[in-house]
């Protein structure tokens, strides 16, 4: 899965925790508290989201489930090893 989020994602790790900064903007832009439970998404070189957001999706199989989706929406390629996850 590692391998399917570095060659087909962008990952971006943004804190929940952080009072100022870089962090506490992007979370001011998505309208996301702070101290909230981890989230997910998916998002467009806008910053736009390319399926809605969810929370609560911590297993493999739910995040598996959503990369298929946002690589649905762009016409490109499910992995099989990926697919298996779900």
């Amino acid at each position: 899965m590692v391998d399917i989020i570095n060659n087909k994602f962008i990952p971006i790790a943004v804190h929940n925790n952080k009072l100022f900064g870089a962090d506490k903007d992007v979370l001011g832009k998505y309208k996301e508290p702070s101290w909230n439970n981890p989230v997910v998404r998916f998002v467009n070189d806008k910053g736009e989201d390319i399926i809605p957001r969810a929370d609560g999706v911590y297993s493999v199989s739910g995040i598996a489930n959503r990369m298929v989706q946002v690589l649905k929406a762009y016409k490109q390629e499910i992995p099989k090893e990926l697919a298996k996850l779900c």
